[in-house]
Order: C-alpha cells, then sequence, then structure tokens
C-alpha cells in the first residue's frame, strides 16, 4: 500500500499524482517533461488529503481482491493434493 498525493504542474497546469515517498524530491510531469518539486497542492488540501484517503481505500481493495485471488489457489492446491 502506498499512499498517494496530486498535484498540479506548475509549467502546464496538469494534476499529476505521486507516491508520498517522493515529497521533497524532484520529479518530472508526465504531460510536458517540466521538473519541479513534489509537495502537497496548498490551494487544495482538503483534496490532497482526499486524494490520499481515495488512493489508499483503492490500495486497500486491490490488496484484498489480491488476497482472495491467492486463497482461492491455495484452496485449489490443497483439494488436488487431497484427491491425487
Amino acid at each position: 500500500m502506498s499512499v498517494r498525493f496530486t498535484q498540479s504542474c506548475p509549467t502546464c497546469g496538469r494534476r499529476i499524482q505521486f507516491r508520498a515517498s517522493l515529497m521533497g524530491c524532484d520529479v518530472r510531469c508526465q504531460h510536458c517533461d517540466a521538473v519541479f518539486v513534489a509537495q502537497h497542492d496548498n490551494a487544495h488540501p482538503e483534496k490532497a488529503s482526499q486524494d490520499a484517503v481515495l488512493s489508499q481505500t483503492a490500495d486497500d481493495y486491490e490488496s484484498e481482491l489480491l488476497m482472495n485471488r491467492v486463497q482461492q489457489a491455495l484452496n485449489r492446491a490443497e483439494e488436488s493434493a487431497a484427491i491425487g
């Protein structure tokens, strides 16, 4: 699970998303290739907070789906071992 934040590119204005671990580091906009320092979008702190929560929730959901698939695969393997 990684917490992500969004910030507007100071050059082109498009919103980009980055991992929290990159805060304070130079990042490159994937749209215009501008390089800038990743930081909270202070103009919309509530939006950054909401984005972080939504991203975290999505990561949790994806992790749960993956764990369910792993459990199903383990159950099938156990059933095959019991039969064979």
